[in-house]
């Protein structure tokens, strides 16, 4: 694993399981906070009734509100208002929720927020991203991203450096 911290956020690459991305997504949770992934309200007709049920039942609320690091792209935005889709977030406590909630959308988005606060206050925004590593397709490189570094070096580093194998890239 390499750890960048870039400019405005981190930038965690990796090569682990979905068990071992769970593990790093649990090292962000305080005791006092909840987990909450994001999936898209308009596609949840298109995933099996039991994902559904998953998802319905661990949800809390539903916005629009886009809280990733860069902007909306176009083709994402609800037509023909041009308006930001309606996002579901839902709660997942457990390794195992994590990793159910992963492989419902292994690019995934979702925030840390304490339990008693309102949504808007989050304290870190994570998502997982995937670049090509070379020009082959099936070739890829999978980073963890994360916009609270601060938290991210008090709560989580070090956990990760005594869990996993990490190098630090200025």
């Amino acid at each position: 694993m390499e750890l960048n911290l870039i400019k405005s956020i981190g930038m965690l690459k990796h090569h682990v399981s979905t068990e071992e991305v769970a593990q790093i997504l649990s090292f962000l949770i305080e005791n006092d906070s909840l987990l909450l992934f994001s999936f898209y309200e308009r596609n949840l007709h298109l995933i099996e009734s039991e994902i559904q049920e998953f998802i319905n039942e661990r949800r809390l609320f539903t916005n629009s509100e886009w809280v990733l690091p860069w902007e909306e792209t176009i083709p994402h935005w609800d037509q023909p208002n041009h308006t930001p889709p309606n996002i579901i977030w839902f709660s997942v406590k457990t390794k195992d929720e994590i990793i159910k909630a992963i492989d419902i959308d292994s690019l995934f988005r979702c925030v840390v927020v304490k339990e008693s606060n309102d949504f808007s206050k989050y304290s870190n925004v994570i998502f997982q991203q995937e670049y090509y590593a070379t020009f082959d397709e099936e070739n890829f490189e999978h980073y963890i991203g994360f916009t609270n570094k601060v938290e991210f070096l008090n709560a989580t580093w070090s956990e990760l450096k005594n869990r996993f194998h990490v190098n630090l890239v200025e």
